[in-house]
């Protein structure tokens, strides 16, 4: 923090930017949920396949179907995933805003010189 008097014998304190980081757990949500909906996606698929009147698919047919409904979905969840880690690293850079901010935790290190514990 620095200080700083202004006019009138006011002082003025300038606080110093928090770091912050990402709390939002969309992320692990996605990643956690992604192979159940890539399963369901496929079953479903499989299922519309069967039922359709006028489809009428062999048994590769179908799984050729499912394949691709499964496909898709793991494609969307990946891509989704790749986008917020370049959210985070912006959030992490500064230059993005978090969707719920979370401040960072200042650990104490080691100094190399004095072989003694200081705050960066």
């Amino acid at each position: 923090m620095s200080e700083s008097v202004g006019d009138g014998g006011v002082q003025v304190v300038a606080a110093e930017a928090v770091p912050q980081s990402e709390g939002s757990w969309i992320g692990r949500g996605v990643a956690l949920f992604t192979p159940v909906f890539a399963v369901a996606s496929g079953w479903l698929a499989g299922l519309v396949a069967q039922v359709v009147p006028g489809a009428h698919l062999d048994e590769s047919q179908v799984t050729a179907f499912m394949v691709a409904a499964m496909t898709a979905a793991l494609g969307s969840g990946w891509k989704w995933l790749q986008g917020w880690q370049q959210h985070e690293r912006l959030v992490a850079e500064g230059k993005a805003q978090p969707v719920k901010a979370v401040p960072v935790l200042r650990t104490a290190t080691t100094s190399p010189e004095a072989g003694s514990e200081s705050l960066p």
